[in-house]
């Protein structure tokens, strides 16, 4: 069944809205810690869930969950432990002047919401469903609104596995070139899938559905990558090739 792309953008914005309504309830502080758990357990589930997967699949348990059930459980867990963690150390509320408290908690309540759900997204991505996701979400779809909030964390991790918490001297050269540079030389760095084929790849290797990935303007999979996004960073890429199974360029390990 196909759902109106327009649906599927009022519904993720109406689901925005209400988490951020209850997480400005939260106040100033209280959302502040929410985003950067947030923040936090993604950087982390993205960084840990292709080798958790990929144990799982090694029990033969074929049910091609792997990466979506690994994904979303390391991020609750994640967020979880590190909110229990800010509350016993920060358990009481902090004072702001009037004006910085409520324009602080919507705003770290709405980026808690807009992170919270890109990852939410991302998990649809890795199950193993139709290619096109509820009939319509596709490598090149940015939703809600062309915002592209899947888009926009790919490529914040991308950015955090090669500029922030890269291992220098290990992985492979970026083959675009951002990352990996000392001085006037360029040197090995593992980042995430720095190809930018995330999104392509987890469409291809969703089961079901016959509908063209590659247009035949397109040309390779790398100019089909890049043209979904507008640039080579902005859909990040990762290392898992199918649903549940290991691809053929995932690597297991993690990215930083």
């Amino acid at each position: 069944m196909s759902v109106p792309k327009f649906a599927i953008d009022l519904v993720m914005a109406f689901l925005i809205l209400l988490l951020t309504y209850a997480l400005s309830g939260e106040g100033l502080w209280g959302a502040a810690l929410m985003f950067f758990n947030v923040v936090f357990g993604g950087l982390i589930a993205f960084n840990f869930y292709e080798p958790l997967a990929k144990l799982i699949d090694s029990t033969g348990i074929g049910w091609g969950f792997s990466d979506t059930l690994s994904l979303l459980s390391i991020f609750c867990v994640a967020v979880m432990i590190l909110r229990m963690t800010t509350e016993t150390l920060a358990p009481a509320m902090v004072r702001f002047p009037v004006p910085i408290y409520h324009a602080g908690r919507l705003f770290f309540a709405l980026a808690t919401s807009l992170v919270t759900l890109s990852i939410l997204v991302l998990a649809f991505h890795t199950a193993p469903v139709h290619k096109k996701i509820f009939g319509a979400i596709d490598y090149k779809y940015k939703p809600p609104f062309g915002m592209g909030l899947d888009h926009q964390w790919l490529g914040f991790f991308q950015y955090a596995t090669g500029g922030i918490f890269a291992h220098y001297g290990s992985g492979t050269r970026d083959p675009y070139g951002e990352y990996g540079r000392s001085g006037n030389q360029r040197v090995p760095v593992r980042v995430f899938d720095p190809r930018a084929t995330w999104l392509l790849n987890h469409q291809e290797a969703r089961p079901y559905g016959q509908a063209p990935i590659l247009t035949e303007e397109s040309g390779s999979a790398d100019a089909a990558a890049s043209g979904g996004s507008g640039s080579s960073g902005a859909t990040a890429g990762g290392q898992r090739g199918r649903p549940g199974t290991k691809g053929a360029s995932g690597s297991g390990s993690p990215a930083f």
